[in-house]
């Protein structure tokens, strides 16, 4: 998987035989099926809505939700790593536990 920016940010998904897809977001790994036809659903109603980009927060969140509902598990913010890169600064970043934290509890409420 590849992310870039050239106009503005962009998702490659690439396979070894050189065949490459982009995407608003997605997902690899062994539920990669089951997570990418999540986001899909999710994306799909998000972008129906409005034709304004996701927030930091709001990217944060969704993909957050895609690893509780794929997996079937409640996390903890110990449990899992978050990384960002923000379109303002181009800076990747880890977020903390406490900011975690807070994602996983604004996730619960919601729900």
């Amino acid at each position: 998987m590849l992310s870039f920016w050239v106009t503005r940010p962009t998702v490659l998904q690439v396979d070894p035989a050189g065949y490459y897809a982009g995407y608003h977001a997605s997902c690899a790994g062994t539920k990669e099926i089951e997570c990418n036809n999540w986001l899909e659903k999710k994306m799909k109603t998000f972008l129906g809505e409005s034709k304004k980009p996701l927030s930091l927060t709001q990217a944060v969140r969704m993909g957050i939700s895609a690893l509780q509902s794929v997996l079937s598990e409640d996390f903890k913010a110990s449990q899992i790593e978050v990384g960002v890169v923000s379109c303002t600064d181009n800076v990747f970043r880890k977020l903390t536990e406490d900011e975690i934290d807070d994602h996983l509890v604004a996730i619960s409420e919601r729900d």
